[in-house]
């Protein structure tokens, strides 16, 4: 079995520790910055940086953590280590045989992702979020719950997306942008801006 570590020991760690069902992965604990925490949900914190975690070339990781840019900082740190990245896969969730997706993802309860979709590195892609056919998701993406990209949408890397979204098809969501919750996307999403609203409109625009 392969030993696998979860980086991040808060909510969306409970997430991923209810998917990890399968016997590919024994699973050993967390690595978390918050040096007060020692356990959670009944596994250990291993260590509190990765550079302090003993024979951290043993194991798999999987970064378990919602901030888009804190979740690439640690994936680029383990890349750097030449570490192995983990993919976990709820169970529950229906994955085209003609979709792919990347190292380090995780993909939640009841989450579709349709057929020749691609999702790259280090995505979450949430509780019943929908990633439909010919969609691309770029690195470091997080699709929230109930999330929604039609066909062919592209996501850019560092994009978030808030719960109960919709992204119509063939548009383009614009690199570390957001898109709040509920909003509907009718048109292509500039990077670096937050659009939220039924249509959606650009509420802020940040300088990269």
């Amino acid at each position: 079995m392969k030993k696998l570590v979860i980086i991040g020991a808060g909510g969306c760690a409970k997430s991923v520790v209810d998917s990890i069902v399968t016997q590919e992965w024994d699973f050993c604990g967390f690595i978390d910055r918050n040096r007060e925490k020692h356990s959670h949900l009944g596994f250990p914190v291993l260590a509190h940086t990765l550079e302090e975690m003993p024979e951290r070339e043993k194991y798999h990781y999987i970064i378990a953590i919602g901030n888009n840019k804190i979740r690439k900082y640690y994936y680029d740190l383990l890349k750097g280590y030449g570490l192995r990245l983990a993919s976990i896969v709820d169970s529950t969730a229906m994955i085209s045989s003609r979709s792919s997706i990347g190292e380090g993802c995780f993909v939640g309860k009841m989450a579709i992702i349709n057929g020749c979709a691609t999702v790259k590195d280090n995505c979450i892609i949430n509780t019943k979020a929908l990633v439909e056919h010919g969609a691309f998701v770029h690195p470091h993406v997080n699709m929230s719950t109930n999330a929604t990209i039609n066909g062919d949408v592209i996501l850019q890397e560092g994009s978030f997306l808030g719960s109960a979204s919709v992204v119509i098809g063939q548009l383009s969501v614009g690199e570390w942008s957001v898109v709040g919750a509920g909003a509907i996307v009718i048109h292509n999403v500039d990077a670096f801006s937050t659009v939220a609203g039924v249509p959606a409109v650009k509420i802020k625009q940040v300088q990269p």
